[in-house]
């Protein structure tokens, strides 16, 4: 879909397109240009060198100090090339050659490709119709072969917000598998868009809940840095020893990444604060809400993220997705996120492209009933 967009501004221009099929953030804000160019103009030994797999001992203590839960230190974080190799390491470091990890559909589709690419099976559960967790469908694919259970909050694409119920329903059920079994299931969070949490909904430590947990963490989005791959993996103290430590080192190197980016680590340390405005976010949000309103689409309200999931009005969503492009609007197919009725916007995009993208999908989701 982002090649398509490519090929569509190149042909009838930028302002004819209403690009709404990738996550791309709003624009950097000023202080995070300043921390960059802050952190390209450092002079030390080194500065352009190796440095430990697990990145700067300083930004280390940073993302400690962000974390901010009992007992994190730097040495429960490995930095990385965003959350994507966080989760990819940990994968790596936890789950063995032929084992199983269970997602959520929908889910982030390349979850299934970091399983793959360390010899491991995605197994994909679906969630309940309100797209909460279903804690009988993942008792049901637990089994002796399970390593992990992977989940996204705020999720990509559907916009859920995992709340205290739930992880407390999906820790007791992996106690619950754990009791019977010989190893403990890993849990990872994809915690890429928390700081994108829209009120009244909020975060929820996981770590008070289930000991055997990881948090994959970025800066892409809230800080509007997707293209320099900066985020970091926080492991629960209980999980912090020399062989993770090794195991997570020699991850880095397997995959290539061998560590997080020199300069963007070092521009975090130039930030004061590391929080950021959502409400840029949130007022798209509700734009594209009250047209799925007025439009009479199926559409549950995103508690957090960048992304509107809906159900489809077309029968064949893909059909839908060419007529789509066709006007110059581009959405993501919900098959890509194992849902194929539904459809993924992201509402990140200018103003004016949310109101194309909108019109166009309420006449033709109104062509379709008439049909």
């Amino acid at each position: 879909m982002f090649m398509e967009g490519e090929r569509l501004r190149a042909e009838f221009g930028e302002e004819t397109v209403a690009d709404l099929s990738i996550g791309q953030p709003l624009e950097a804000p000023e202080s995070v240009v300043e921390a960059f160019a802050a952190a390209s103009r450092e002079r030390f030994v080194g500065r352009f060198g190796y440095m430990p797999n697990l990145g700067y001992p300083d930004v280390r203590e940073r993302a400690a100090e962000d974390v901010d839960f009992p007992g994190i230190s730097s040495d429960s974080i490995a930095m990385t090339p965003g959350a994507a190799a966080a989760i990819a390491i940990a994968i790596r470091t936890f789950v063995d050659p032929g084992d199983d990890v269970i997602g959520v559909a929908p889910y982030f589709p390349e979850f299934r490709l970091y399983c793959e690419t360390a010899s491991a099976r995605f197994v994909p559960v679906p969630a309940g119709p309100d797209l909460r967790l279903d804690f009988d469908a993942i008792s049901g694919a637990l089994s002796a072969h399970t390593a992990a259970v992977i989940v996204n909050s705020p999720c990509n694409p559907s916009g859920h917000v995992l709340d205290g119920g739930e992880l407390s329903g999906l820790a007791a059920v992996l106690e619950a598998h754990n009791n019977k079994h010989d190893r403990k299931v890993l849990l990872i969070i994809d915690e890429v868009y928390r700081r994108l949490t829209y009120p009244p909904h909020q975060r929820v430590e996981p770590f008070n809940l289930y000991e055997q947990t990881v948090l994959a963490r970025s800066f892409s989005k809230d800080l509007g840095v997707a293209g320099e791959r900066i985020g970091y993996l926080v492991l629960h103290p209980s999980l912090v020893n020399a062989e993770t430590h090794r195991g997570l080192a020699q991850a880095l190197r397997a995959l290539g990444f061998v560590n997080a980016p020199a300069t963007a680590q070092r521009a975090l340390l130039h930030l004061d604060s590391w929080e950021i405005n959502a409400v840029p976010y949130r007022e798209r949000c509700d734009i594209v809400m009250d047209r799925v309103r007025a439009d009479g689409l199926d559409a549950i309200e995103p508690q957090g993220g960048l992304y509107l999931w809906l159900r489809s009005p077309w029968l064949d969503t893909l059909q839908l997705i060419d007529a789509l492009t066709e006007r110059r609007v581009l959405l993501t197919p919900g098959v890509a996120f194992g849902v194929p009725s539904h459809l993924r916007l992201c509402f990140s995009a200018p103003r004016r492209k949310l109101e194309m993208a909108m019109t166009v999908l309420g006449e033709l989701a109104t062509q379709q009933v008439s049909a």
